[in-house]
């Protein structure tokens, strides 16, 4: 038994509208597929942190956040 694509056409012609769209836009705004990774690094966090330092970080300030916003 053939198996029907889930995906119907218009739902098709949307996404390749906005593919179209995003990548005009791109163009337009000079931006560029990433070449090399590292250029995404970003010194925001000491590396003598660990991950595990950084996301307790990231919980902590999110719930002083949300005390703030309640009280």
């Amino acid at each position: 038994m053939a198996q029907r694509n889930p995906i119907a056409h218009s739902d098709v012609s949307a996404a390749e509208a906005a593919r179209k769209e995003l990548e005009g836009l791109a163009a337009e705004q000079g931006v560029r597929p990433i070449a090399d990774l590292d250029s995404l690094k970003a010194a925001f966090w000491p590396e003598h942190e660990s991950v595990d330092d950084f996301v307790r970080t990231v919980r902590e300030r999110r719930r002083d956040s949300e005390r703030r916003s309640i009280e």
